[in-house]
């Protein structure tokens, strides 16, 4: 009788567990992050929210050496009309990075966007972040985005 009640508590666990749905999910250099409230996935690789969108994305090396990311940021910023293009130094998960800062106007008012690009867990990676204010010191950059790109160890 007591195998009987173990094999019920056991089965009740498992298909509750089962049943639980988490939350979406970005996977980004083998880990997993959990998509936070208000935010939307787009894609496997895009999370939107009210104040930002976060564009995670892999490099080859070789694009990556052979200035991918300053093209890249030309024909973005020709694009929306950007302005003020500044270089500056960042972290990708922690690790030291490079990274193009611009902004453009909107209808609904200036926006700016970080372009950081460089290798990390193994990864040759870029990453884009719009926001809607200025990111010059990590206190601009939500906590979210902050996981991935940030200004100081």
């Amino acid at each position: 009788m007591k195998t009987l009640y173990t094999l019920a508590l056991f089965l009740f666990v498992a298909t509750t567990a089962l049943g639980q749905a988490t939350g979406p999910v970005v996977d980004f250099c083998g880990q997993q992050y959990e998509v936070p409230a208000g935010a939307t996935l787009v894609s496997p690789y895009e999370v939107r929210a009210d104040k930002y969108d976060l564009v995670l994305m892999y490099v080859n090396y070789p694009e990556l050496r052979n200035g991918a990311p300053a093209e890249y940021t030309k024909q973005r910023m020709k694009k929306v009309k950007g302005k003020d293009l500044q270089e500056i130094a960042c972290f990708i998960q922690g690790t030291p990075a490079k990274a193009f800062k611009y902004h453009y106007e909107t209808e609904k008012g200036p926006v700016y966007e970080l372009l950081a690009y460089g290798v990390t867990k193994g990864q040759a990676t870029m990453i884009q972040l719009t926001l809607d204010v200025d990111p010059y010191n990590n206190v601009e950059i939500p906590e979210f985005a902050r996981q991935f790109v940030h200004f100081d160890k």
